[in-house]
């Protein structure tokens, strides 16, 4: 009798265990929106200052999610291509405290040749992560492809992007080294003017699931207001 008593309990331990590990890997989906403000300044023929700034809201488009402010200097390197170098602040907001994340980064900007009417582009990026709670740095590389495709006799054009995060290290109580997560866009754009542009639609996002935490879904309304002066 003693032994059915164990292998009962033991049965009736392992029907509780299940909940918890199913919780944790189910997929969570979220509604949210993001803000992108961007001014570029051309400095002569070959420089330019970007300056950006990035609110984020989660939870339904509920609460404050993040807070991005990103400056940074280019140069031209010819007719299509970039290089810039910035930094970013990141400001997160988790509920139970308020993290303050800082990244340097270095980006390589590539304009190719159009085809078919579609304007293709590719964007490089490497970042350096830094957060007190980490104990170390983490970097990061993103790679961003885009295309752009005018709709018709319209001011309009498609635009598809999709950008992929790498982390290129382990870092303790941080990133672990591997795919980080994707963002795949489809979006609509408009210039209003030689110096302004809108863009606006949806965003996919993945995040894997970490340890303890299940793979992520990111449904983004998103927006994005450029003020870019041609260089004199």
């Amino acid at each position: 009798m003693s032994g059915t008593i164990r292998l009962g309990a033991l049965l009736l331990a392992l029907l509780a265990c299940r909940p918890a590990h199913a919780q944790v890997e189910a997929a969570t989906h979220d509604v949210q929106g993001w803000l992108l403000l961007v001014a570029q300044q051309p400095l002569g023929r070959n420089w330019i200052v970007h300056a950006e700034v990035q609110p984020r809201w989660k939870d339904d488009v509920s609460d404050r999610d993040q807070l991005i402010l990103r400056g940074a200097i280019g140069r031209r390197l010819g007719l299509r291509v970039t290089a810039w170098a910035g930094y970013a602040s990141v400001t997160r907001w988790t509920g139970a405290a308020t993290l303050h994340e800082q990244r340097t980064w270095q980006q390589v900007s590539v304009a190719l040749p159009a085809r078919a009417r579609w304007a293709p582009s590719v964007r490089v990026r490497q970042e350096q992560r830094y957060l007190d709670q980490w104990g170390d740095s983490s970097h990061r590389l993103r790679v961003l492809g885009r295309v752009v495709r005018p709709i018709g006799a319209s001011p309009w054009a498609l635009a598809v992007w999709d950008e992929w995060f790498l982390t290129l290290d382990d870092t303790a109580a941080g990133p672990r080294r591997g795919y980080d997560q994707n963002r795949l866009y489809l979006t609509t754009a408009r210039r209003l003017s030689r110096a302004l542009a809108v863009e606006g639609g949806y965003v996919w996002q993945h995040v894997p699931a970490g340890p303890a935490t299940p793979t992520r879904h990111g449904h983004t309304l998103f927006a994005w207001l450029t003020y870019a002066p041609p260089p004199k």
